[in-house]
């Protein structure tokens, strides 16, 4: 029988359990995996501790009668004397209390020399700890390990909304290093609230969902620093500071202590509770969880729509433009185009002896309509010459995604812009017109003397005169 069926079948929790266990009074056999498994002698065992620590026997004793040391009958003769002196005692405290309402005192007449005796018997007292036996811990790694996982995924939710709503950024091309930053950036975001939370209601969101609370053996919150202390030891020796490897490292063993009834490190004094374990609140985990990916998976969809649509201004275009150039990483040679729609264009030294058609982006023109823009083009014209022409499908792409209207669906949206790079890194050469995501395409490439490869026309040899032309237009379609 598991540790789950037992709870239920002898109403005791798992702490309990361990607590038991910690004490040599139960020996439950292990699987491979660590679980325990409860026999029948196992739970006529827990029966027999609950029924004589309701007697108020003591733990030395229940381990002294497994032990066979001592016997039944001398230990509940010996409580029996005890319970008996303890009722003579409740009967002295209740004469001692009517004594003192009888004179009328109050707290500060009162003389305590008078009611003390001499001498007290403090047997009683001293045989119990008032202290309890062990306090409530949640020893399912599980419950736990999902409960941080939900947690972490939210502050790093918030962190990316935050980026999203604040600076517009691109969630999906992060760099190493600006991963590292929001990594960083969200375990401080939990060391920080999460103290807060666990002072204002015991819990977290993940706890929330898996009914699970932390707080002290009387029931009062944790302090902040309390908490604070306790998610710093989560972070350092739970979760090593998501350090790869570390991390790892740190995830196992706690999961081993988990399963072995130990207390984990940050969980020392405090006591941790959990409500039920309904499955229901798996299934919810999985919803929230969902939500909190989708709104991630929104964000970079968001992201990716261009940050000017309808009628384009030059300068809305332009920014357009630079906006695909950023999310594809098309480089156009080192060339930027200026909210003018001039190039900008570093120094390179090639420029100085490579052909114009070479080092010179296209010259865009631009189809103008009540100051908006409706065309946008450009020729290209080569004549004899010895060198390559680049294909100029990277210039073609961000052009019709400058002018692009996007769907509702932006799922689609995104497959069909992708589609359209693609093609045009493969087909900038080639003669065609298309309509796509609202924009008019119609690329005408003429050539002689060339042959084509993949990214730019090569002239062929021993041929004296060749030449090289491509007119591309795309226009907004008129709804």
């Amino acid at each position: 029988m598991k540790i789950k069926d037992v709870e239920k079948r002898t109403h005791m929790d798992r702490a309990t359990l361990y607590y038991y266990e910690k004490e040599g009074l139960l020996s439950p056999e292990r699987t491979e995996n660590g679980y325990r498994i409860y026999s029948a002698e196992d739970l006529l065992m827990i029966e027999k501790i609950k029924l004589l620590r309701s007697l108020q026997i003591s733990i030395e004793e229940l381990k002294a009668l497994k032990r066979e040391e001592t016997s039944l009958s001398s230990v509940l003769k010996t409580q029996l004397n005890l319970l008996s002196s303890e009722e003579k005692k409740s009967q002295d405290a209740k004469e001692i209390c009517q004594k003192m309402l009888a004179q009328g005192e109050t707290f500060v007449t009162l003389y305590p020399e008078q009611y003390l005796k001499s001498e007290e018997d403090t047997t009683f007292l001293n045989r119990y700890d008032d202290s309890p036996e062990e306090l409530p811990q949640v020893y399912d790694p599980i419950r736990r390990f999902f409960a941080r996982f939900f947690d972490y995924t939210l502050y790093i939710t918030l962190w990316y909304l935050a980026l999203y709503l604040t600076l517009r950024i691109d969630l999906q091309n992060r760099s190493f290093l600006y991963l590292l930053l929001d990594q960083m950036v969200t375990m401080a975001l939990m060391l920080v609230v999460e103290p807060v939370l666990l002072t204002l209601y015991k819990t977290t969101p993940g706890k929330k969902i898996f009914g699970l609370r932390i707080e002290h053996s009387d029931g009062t919150p944790l302090q902040y620093h309390e908490g604070f202390s306790r998610t710093f030891l989560v972070l350092l020796e739970g979760m090593g500071f998501l350090v790869p490897l570390v991390s790892l490292f740190t995830l196992i063993i706690s999961y081993n202590r988990c399963i072995q009834g130990e207390i984990q490190p940050w969980d020392k004094n405090i006591a941790y509770r959990i409500k039920d374990r309904n499955a229901l609140r798996g299934v919810l985990f999985a919803v929230l969880c969902t939500i909190l990916l989708s709104i991630t998976v929104l964000l970079q969809y968001l992201y990716f729509m261009p940050p000017n649509r309808g009628n384009l201004t030059v300068e809305e275009f332009t920014e357009n433009f630079s906006h695909y150039q950023k999310i594809y990483n098309l480089p156009l040679n080192g060339k930027r185009l200026k909210s003018s729609a001039a190039w900008e264009s570093p120094y390179d030294f090639r420029d100085l002896y490579l052909p114009h058609h070479v080092t010179t982006p296209p010259n865009l023109t631009f189809t103008m309509k009540d100051g908006f823009v409706e065309a946008v083009s450009f020729d290209i014209d080569v004549r004899d010459t010895d060198f390559y022409v680049y294909h100029y499908g990277e210039y073609m792409s961000l052009i019709s995604l400058a002018l692009m209207t996007p769907e509702w669906n932006l799922a689609t949206t995104r497959e069909k812009a992708d589609k359209l790079v693609d093609y045009f890194s493969w087909n900038s050469s080639s003669s065609y017109t298309m309509n796509v995501l609202g924009v008019e395409i119609d690329n005408d490439v003429l050539f002689e003397g060339f042959e084509e490869t993949h990214n730019h026309t090569m002239p062929l040899r021993d041929v004296e005169t060749n030449f090289y032309r491509q007119k591309f237009l795309a226009a907004k379609s008129i709804p």
